[in-house]
């Protein structure tokens, strides 16, 4: 019983994670696993290798325009505060 209080008490206090750039690089797994829950669940049958490749396309789809997203809302904020 210890271990189950422990372990649910644990999710009340989250990790803190900044802004910086170096704290961004969370999104980078958040976004593998999103690619990966979605085409298992899109693809009606799942071929390893073809699983991986649609895998990996679709995380460095994502990874690039939540980049390219990232950079404009700095200009954006660059511009609108000078």
């Amino acid at each position: 019983m210890y271990n189950m209080v422990t372990i649910l008490a644990s999710f009340t206090a989250p990790i803190h994670i900044g802004t910086n750039p170096t704290a961004m690089l969370w999104m980078f797994p958040l976004l593998a696993s999103v690619a990966i829950v979605y085409k298992a669940t899109r693809m009606r049958v799942i071929f390893p290798l073809r699983f991986a490749k649609e895998v990996i396309i679709l995380f460095a789809t994502m990874s690039i325009l939540m980049i390219l997203a990232g950079i404009g809302l700095y200009f954006l904020v660059t511009i609108l505060t000078s």
